[in-house]
């Protein structure tokens, strides 16, 4: 498990609109600069906190070619890849990549994999896309698609796949995996995507996190993950201690408004100008306001310190925005 990416925070950033939904380019700059600015392992853009769901293919590519000219080498850039079906993964794999993306994370297609996908269907998706580009993988398990035991045994065999993304929200599933990618002929990295247990699944045994929470805070979570690593339980959940509830706000039910409620924070934050979302995802819940303006007060999250890039990046280089904002 020497790959890079196999370890650390791999930040799912969010993705910036306008407030007619049209992408918001000059605001996307400055924000995934301010993300790299926090050290992340890499930066995935094309995930489902960046709406990836609600983005034209042309976007997609847009996307990452704009975020790819503005890391100019300084972080490493991954997309996501979300298809229906292999023919289209494929093409879409080597359309991304060209378009400068780095790695790829390897969403699971629906509606194939919603019905307990077998071991060899993941293995032969996988591998048909990794046969077609020469990038390091990722694979992705969600929590509306566990893969069963002995995909993390079988995907480690394909040589280009580093880690596996375990988002089951499962604790005993984030056990199971940690368990069999240690124990792999090939050890692959195993990042949580559990946004609202990042510490403690460090601390059952990941090697990091490939995390949509990282989108706002990320400096402070690389700062955990090293404390974690290095055995600094309390500094580390001085941190957590603070992150965690908006984390967990962010990530409730109903589980789809993560997206706006992490906009919102990263707009109080000065960070975003709006905190607009494509529809058919709904505008911010009165409640989910009160709680997240609540947690702010409380924990001081208002601090640079939990600025993507942390104190490094001046407020005066954000755009300004009250808790009034839409």
């Amino acid at each position: 498990m020497s790959h890079n990416l196999s370890s650390g925070i791999i930040s799912a950033a969010v993705l910036p609109f306008e407030e007619n939904g049209a992408i918001d380019w000059k605001l996307l700059d400055r924000y995934i600069a301010q993300v790299a600015g926090g050290n992340p392992r890499a930066i995935a853009m094309n995930m489902a906190v960046s709406e990836v769901s609600s983005l034209e293919i042309s976007e997609q590519l847009d996307v990452i070619r704009r975020c790819k000219a503005t890391l100019a080498g300084g972080c490493t850039l991954l997309s996501g890849v979300n298809a229906t079906h292999t023919a289209a993964a494929v093409e879409y794999a080597k359309r991304v990549v060209d378009a400068g993306a780095e790695g790829l994370v390897i969403f699971p297609p629906v509606p194939a994999f919603l019905s307990a996908p077998s071991v060899s269907m993941i293995v032969d998706y996988h591998q048909a896309i990794a046969d077609a580009v020469n990038v390091p993988m990722l694979a992705f398990q969600t929590n509306f698609c566990n893969y069963p035991r002995g995909s993390i045994t079988a995907l480690s065999q394909i040589s280009s796949i580093v880690a596996i993304k375990d988002a089951s929200f499962s604790v005993e599933q984030t056990l199971d995996n940690v368990k069999e990618a240690a124990a792999a002929k090939r050890k692959i990295g195993s990042l949580t995507g559990s946004d609202t247990f990042i510490l403690e699944a460090m601390l059952m045994g990941c090697d990091g996190a490939l995390i949509g929470f990282a989108a706002t805070a990320t400096a402070e979570l690389v700062r955990m993950h090293t404390l974690a690593t290095q055995g600094k339980i309390t500094e580390a959940y001085e941190i957590w201690g603070k992150l965690g509830p908006l984390a967990r706000a962010c990530w409730r039910q109903p589980f789809r408004d993560y997206r706006v409620r992490t906009k919102y924070a990263l707009a109080k934050q000065g960070v975003l100008s709006n905190f607009k979302v494509r529809a058919p995802f709904p505008a911010l819940a009165d409640a989910d306001r009160a709680d997240i303006d609540a947690l702010f007060e409380k924990f001081g999250l208002a601090d640079a310190r939990f600025l993507p890039a942390g104190s490094s990046i001046s407020s005066k280089s954000a755009p300004k925005i009250g808790a009034a904002a839409s």
